[in-house]
């Protein structure tokens, strides 16, 4: 498995989904971190301050070349709700990969295809990570489960196709035997241009087996106001 803590004595060389991740202990007090992702190579030295061991954690699907703090999420059917309807359903979101000296994450690699989509307007819109069903496929088993609860709060009945989730600030859970869930979600639908996506930060999911990791977080809203 892929996840989990590694003491470093001298060179870790670990296959990933797409490449090789590389860290080697340069003297007493760096790691150098190197990256292969098919032909392309990347390397940077991070100060080790005396920790022999770094952690690789499931986290968000968050990392890329550019920064964001959502996903955005093309749902694998619409899910259409009548006036104070409750759905509960499940979503499946990809997991990257948190590469961790202590407590503190420095660096993030993704476990399968990247691809962004703007939500909104080019001038005021916001840049996500993409996620539809083929994006999912590329990340193989790196794919973790969220409880998504919908709930219509307007007058006319409402059809969702697409969530953007503030998956930044959800929890991520890892358990030895591979299974990965992120947080519960909740969907708040007013009208087709005010929806609010609110991660919360745990897991209603009755979790089995013992856990590997979890990366914690507070939980975020997002309100949908460029439709859904």
């Amino acid at each position: 498995m892929l996840f989990g803590e590694y003491r470093l004595i001298g060179k870790l060389e670990l296959s990933t989904p797409r490449g090789m991740l590389i860290l080697e202990k340069v003297g007493n007090n760096a790691v150098r971190i190197v990256k292969r992702i098919g032909e392309l190579e990347s390397s940077k030295l991070v100060s080790l301050i005396a920790i022999s061991h770094v952690a690789l954690k499931a986290i968000p699907p968050l990392g890329g070349p550019w920064n964001s703090n959502c996903v955005y999420v093309v749902l694998p059917e619409p899910v259409a709700l009548s006036h104070e309807a409750v759905l509960q359903s499940e979503l499946k979101l990809p997991v990257d990969l948190g590469v961790f000296i202590g407590e503190e994450l420095v660096d993030v690699i993704p476990l399968g295809r990247v691809k962004y989509a703007l939500y909104g307007s080019p001038d005021l819109g916001d840049i996500c990570r993409y996620v539809d069903t083929k994006i999912l496929e590329s990340y193989v088993m790196n794919v973790a489960k969220s409880r998504v609860l919908f709930k219509s709060r307007g007058n006319a009945r409402i059809e969702i196709t697409k969530l953007v989730i503030p998956v930044k600030s959800a929890t991520v859970y890892s358990t030895e035997r591979g299974e990965l869930y992120i947080s519960d979600i909740e969907v708040n639908a007013l009208s087709p241009t005010h929806v609010e996506v609110r991660v919360t930060a745990e897991t209603s999911y009755t979790i089995p087996g013992k856990l590997l990791s979890v990366l914690k977080g507070p939980g975020a809203t997002y309100i949908m106001k460029y439709g859904v």
